[in-house]
């Protein structure tokens, strides 16, 4: 480890005039309130759903987190009675079937608290683990973990090029041992929401765990092939460190961004939670596959042979989502999916005693263009999307601005369930022949 570490150090100072950047202080959420409505349980059902829609389509809000009971989204104070007088919230308070609480009056302090501590020397010197990392040293992490593994591990410098021109890497883990039939593929994927942060370390851990375990247990990797793109929306991540560390897009778009999990030609991009106002969180593009960063992924994931299951990052919340995320309807494997997800959660319970809730994507709100559906629809493989701690904001406001003290035992809950799921993926893959999906929204 010791060599590792001495390794990332060179090559990031080596990339850092390319891709790095300066910590800089911009301070664009003053006064920002992070608000959340409960909903009574006497409320119609479809009540927080359609909450949620007005929130984000009509009052264009950024909605950080969505419960069976709750929501919660970042309000500028100069917004706030406007918002909370709007009737789909003010009708519901006043009968007595909803409660709004003010989180956090001020997101800006949760920001600020954060970058003095990116800029204080025990930062500098914290190990990879203990400390979120600039995009430059995430970079040097995988270049020196191919470096120092190169029988497992295959570091790809280039899967296509962002908005800005910059490389989307990817790294290949398996052993050179030759198989009496062709490796089964797991693709993971991270990043691809720049603000959340702690979903690239937990794919950097993973990944580092899969070859230190080598030595002691070669099973998986002798019979499976991880295929991984760490950081989907590389320009986004570096600019949640220069400039609005709470960016979710990329930064296409004329610069207003586009929500890249809004944005797969899935077949039912554009009709459901997404939006076609530019400035909005969940921006889905001109178009299915407008974004050379969604083009890059998806093309490298069709390349892929013997794919059987595939997993997409992002925080928070604590859930395990399976499709279908466009329609009510179950998916064909739904029995399977179900099963591969809850075990998912047992893992997890058992390695750490956190609670993760496996449930339909549908089931939580509707989503269309998202990756999961797109992996889903062209490969009929076990299809995952997995927002990680914390399992909620709570009054200190840290959803996306989890402590780094979380990282740690994230990657270990979160590699222990990998290692379990890809066991049952490989043991219970799904058929291989394509079959007809229930109609979306639009299809009536």
């Amino acid at each position: 480890m010791l060599v590792l570490n001495t390794l990332v150090g060179a090559l990031a100072l080596s990339v850092a005039v390319v891709v790095g950047a300066p910590l800089v202080a911009p301070r664009p959420y003053i006064d920002h309130q992070l608000v959340r409505v409960d909903i009574h349980p006497d409320a119609q059902s479809g009540t927080l759903s359609s909450l949620h829609q007005i929130l984000e389509a009509k009052l264009h809000l950024d909605v950080w987190d969505v419960q069976a009971s709750h929501v919660d989204f970042r309000l500028p104070a100069s917004s706030s009675n406007s918002v909370l007088a709007t009737p789909a919230i003010s009708s519901l308070v006043s009968s007595g079937l909803a409660n709004v609480t003010v989180l956090h009056n001020n997101l800006q302090q949760v920001v600020d608290a954060e970058r003095k501590r990116l800029h204080a020397p025990v930062a500098a010197a914290a190990s990879f683990f203990t400390e979120y990392q600039t995009y430059a040293k995430i970079l040097a992490f995988f270049q020196a973990l191919a470096k120092a593994n190169p029988t497992l591990v295959t570091y790809i410098p280039s899967i296509g090029k962002t908005v800005k021109g910059v490389d989307i890497f990817a790294i290949r883990i398996t052993s050179s041992k030759a198989a009496a039939t062709p490796k089964k593929q797991l693709f993971i994927q991270g990043l691809i929401h720049a603000r959340e942060w702690i979903t690239g370390s937990t794919v950097a851990y993973m990944c580092q765990q899969l070859v230190t375990d080598f030595a002691t247990d070669p099973t998986l990797l002798n019979a499976v092939e991880f295929v991984l793109v760490p950081v989907v929306n590389p320009d986004g991540y570096m600019y949640t460190w220069t400039t609005e560390r709470l960016w979710r897009k990329n930064l296409g778009a004329s610069g207003n961004g586009v929500d890249l999990n809004r944005n797969y030609d899935d077949g039912h991009w554009n009709e459901g939670g997404s939006s076609d106002d530019p400035t909005d969180e969940t921006y889905h593009g001109v178009s299915a596959a407008s974004e050379p960063e969604t083009q890059a992924v998806q093309n490298y994931f069709l390349a892929q042979t013997n794919l059987v299951g595939a997993i997409d990052f992002h925080s928070y919340s604590q859930v395990i989502l399976r499709p279908l995320g466009y329609s009510e309807s179950n998916a064909p494997d739904e029995k399977l999916n179900k099963q591969a997800a809850d075990g998912i959660a047992a893992t997890i319970k058992a390695t750490t005693k956190e609670v993760y809730t496996s449930i339909k994507s549908f089931d939580l709100y509707i989503t269309t263009g998202d990756s999961t559906d797109f992996w889903y629809k062209n490969r009929r493989i076990y299809a995952f999307a997995i927002e990680l701690r914390p399992t909620d904001g709570g009054s200190s406001g840290d959803g996306f601005v989890l402590a780094p003290s979380q990282i740690i035992p994230t990657g270990k809950e979160i590699y222990a369930s990998v290692v379990s799921w890809g066991n049952f993926v490989v043991k219970n893959t799904l058929p291989t022949k394509l079959v007809p999906l229930p109609a979306g929204p639009d299809s009536s």
